[in-house]
């Protein structure tokens, strides 16, 4: 159970006897500690009783508080505290509403956007400014001459806060005491590793929102991860109409993909990590020749994952491997512009000539589906995608720019940023105006 203490972060204008009782009730409490001020609870318990919901109707009589303020307190009297399940089965209890929000990475913050609470945040991973809108990275330092890609998603979300977006951790390390000092009502991790740290040096509530964004299901995947940031933010109606919305662009493919006989779905490999280091990057572990199991959008878009039965999540292959698995359609990942080139390379790479991917000139590019995480916006609009490429003549009428709108759109709330981002990578507007689109 998540501890909680109580500190004069609000105070509520009440009768001068609730003023003492609570003024008595918080000068216990440890200066240094992160605690929950709950508006209405006089006793200190963090729980608004029936008789503390009176003395507030008492106290807007006699015009010690406002409306507004009871509203607040009706509120949490009827609905707190509340326990949430988060997808590692941990139960924790908040004692108000949340107002204050950290999200340790990309992906949980991206669904706190999307859920409409956007503007509670206060921080994030450093990696957020490149991230949520898909951004050229950069080394370390916010270079505002450096901002390519999304320009008009990265100056207008978050209210316009990203430019100047407080970072509270990188990928090497979390700032304990900056995530203290801005008070937050819940911490999002995705990783339980780091619910133990957090909890002990920032005593508030820690939330683990794991899984995979392009996994469609509760168990492990994001349906699950919508709806713990929805419990979390009270915005299950909305969370429910995410999942909504992502279950319609499913079935819009998958509909018709799922007819298919096997004869009819192409043996496809995917190169997740893209290949602009070669065939394997020593540093990294992987590139061209690492590829992942199970990749939901691809079997969606109705192709045949060649390394489906092999174990493991994301596996190295060599390149032998990759050659009996002889894949009608190879696709690669792409981050950045230049990334695009690799396509002729693997055309023309002496190695893999045999290959009828290779033979037949169907090496694609694809939209990178990771970033610091499994951004669901971006592999949702790859399921699409790779179903155009696959069947075209089943999905020639299908808007793939307005349909990458429509998703970023509901992810991240801001208009036109698969437009950006195909103008930005240049080779999916080059491929988009070779199909008539």
């Amino acid at each position: 159970m998540i501890q909680t203490s109580k500190k004069a972060s609000e105070i509520i204008r009440l009768p001068l006897l609730l003023l003492l009782a609570i003024s008595l009730a918080l000068a216990a409490v440890p200066a240094s500690a992160i605690s929950v001020a709950v508006l209405g609870d006089i006793d200190g318990d963090m729980v608004v009783s029936d008789e503390e919901l009176a003395a507030a109707k008492t106290s807007l009589s006699a015009g010690g508080i406002t409306a507004e303020e009871l509203a607040k307190i009706e509120h949490i009297h009827g609905n707190y505290p509340r326990t949430v399940v988060d997808t590692e089965g941990r139960e924790v209890t908040f004692y108000k509403p949340v107002e204050r929000i950290i999200p340790m990475s990309p992906d949980p913050l991206r669904l706190v956007i999307a859920l409409g609470d956007g503007d509670k945040v206060l921080s994030s991973e450093q990696s957020a400014k490149f991230c949520i809108c898909p951004m050229q990275g950069w080394a370390g330092v916010f270079d505002a001459s450096n901002v390519k890609g999304c320009e008009g998603c990265f100056y207008e979300i978050l209210d316009g806060r990203m430019p100047t977006f407080l970072e509270t951790s990188t990928r090497q390390a979390i700032n304990y005491e900056l995530i203290a000092s801005l008070q937050p009502d819940v911490i999002f991790t995705t990783t339980v590793g780091d619910v133990s740290d957090l909890e002990t040096k920032i005593g508030c509530p820690v939330v683990t929102v794991g899984g995979s964004g392009w996994l469609y299901e509760y168990e492990g995947g994001l349906y699950g991860q919508i709806e713990v940031v929805g419990d979390v933010l009270e915005r299950e109606d909305e969370a429910a109409e995410l999942i909504g919305f992502v279950e319609a662009k499913i079935d819009m493919i998958s509909s018709v993909t799922e007819v298919l006989g096997e004869d009819e779905k192409p043996l496809v490999y995917f190169a997740p990590r893209g290949a602009k280091l070669g065939f394997y990057d020593p540093k990294e572990g992987r590139d061209f020749t690492r590829t992942v199991v199970s990749y939901r959008p691809l079997d969606i878009a109705g192709g045949i994952n060649v390394a489906a039965e092999a174990t493991g999540n994301e596996i190295n292959i060599a390149l032998e491997q990759l050659i009996a698995w002889n894949p009608d359609y190879i696709f690669i990942a792409c981050s950045l512009p230049e990334d695009a080139e690799v396509i002729d390379w693997i055309k023309a790479s002496p190695d893999l000539q045999s290959i009828a991917a290779v033979e037949n000139g169907d090496v694609y590019n694809s939209f990178f589906p990771f970033c610091r995480g499994s951004p669901p916006d971006r592999s949702l609009f790859n399921m699409i995608y790779m179903a155009k490429v696959l069947h075209p003549e089943k999905f020639q009428d299908v808007d793939l720019e307005a349909e990458g709108n429509e998703i970023f759109k509901a992810f991240l709330g801001v208009d036109g940023v698969f437009t950006e981002y195909v103008d930005f990578l240049i080779w999916p507007r080059e491929w988009l105006n070779a199909q008539g689109a």
